[in-house]
C-alpha cells in the first residue's frame, strides 16, 4: 500500500472466498491509521454483503456507519450514503456527477469499488464494457484518489463480455488473491513499483483473526 501513488488504479482479482471481506477491513484500517479519507462505491448491495459476512465471523462492523458511500443500484443502504443512484437510464452520467461533487470536498482519497463485475454479468452490450473502461482511463492519473477495484473473477469471467482483460490492461497495479484452506496467496502481477512485480506472500487466517482481536478498532 505504501508503494502506491496518488492517481493509480488498482485491481484486486479474487475467487470465491472471504478475501474481499478481509481485504476491505485491511484497506479501511490502513486508511484510518494513515488519516486517509475513504469513499466506497457500492454497486448492487455489495457492501451490504461484505458487512453481513463480517458480522457472521464475529467482527464488529459499527465503523461502517462512518464510511462515505456512493451507491449504484441495490436496495440495502449501508454506511453514510452520499448519493444513491438507481440502476436505470443514464446512471453512469449521474454517477460521474456525484463523484465530481464529492471529490470537490475531499482530496487524497482511497476509493474502494465493490461489485463492478455485477454490472457486466447483467449486460450484453460491448459498449457498456468499453464505456466503463473509458471511465477507468479518464480517472487514471487524477491526483485526487487511489482507486481499488475488488473484482470477483468467477462472476467477471461468466459475463457475456469478460471485462478482465480490458481492466488488467488499464490498471497500473494488478493483484491476484488466490484462496486456500485457512490462508490466501497474494500475487502481484503488475505494479508501478517495478521491484514488487511477480512477488507473492501468504496471509494466514489465524494471523488475521489474532490481529483483529488485538487491534480491530477504528
Amino acid at each position: 500500500m505504501d508503494s502506491l501513488k496518488i492517481g493509480e488504479t488498482v485491481l484486486v482479482i479474487y475467487e470465491e472466498s472471504l478475501i474481499p471481506e478481509f481485504s476491505f477491513l485491511f484497506f479501511v484500517e490502513y486508511a484510518s491509521r494513515k488519516g486517509i479519507p475513504i469513499i466506497v462505491d457500492d454497486i448492487l448491495d455489495s457492501l451490504y454483503v461484505v458487512k453481513q459476512h463480517l458480522e457472521f465471523t464475529g467482527i464488529d462492523t459499527n465503523f461502517f456507519d462512518d464510511v462515505v458511500v456512493v451507491k449504484v443500484g441495490g436496495t440495502n443502504k449501508v454506511g453514510n450514503v452520499y448519493k444513491h443512484i438507481p440502476l436505470e437510464g443514464a446512471y453512469r452520467e449521474k454517477y460521474r456527477l456525484a463523484v465530481k461533487e464529492l471529490y470537490k470536498k475531499k482530496t487524497n482519497i482511497l476509493n474502494i469499488v465493490l461489485g463492478i463485475e455485477n454490472l457486466f454479468y447483467l449486460s450484453t452490450k460491448p459498449t457498456d464494457v468499453l464505456g466503463v473502461v473509458s471511465e477507468l482511463i479518464s480517472f487514471l492519473g487524477k491526483k485526487s484518489r487511489i482507486a481499488i477495484y475488488m473484482i470477483n473473477k468467477n462472476i467477471a469471467e461468466m459475463a457475456p463480455i469478460n471485462p478482465l482483460p480490458f481492466f488488467e490492461r488499464t490498471a497500473s497495479t494488478v493483484v491476484y488473491a488466490e484462496p486456500y484452506p485457512r490462508k490466501a496467496v497474494i500475487r502481484i502481477g503488475k505494479c508501478s513499483s517495478l521491484d514488487l512485480v511477480g512477488k507473492s506472500f501468504i496471509v494466514e487466517l489465524e494471523d488475521v483473526l489474532q490481529y483483529w482481536d488485538e487491534n480491530g478498532t477504528f
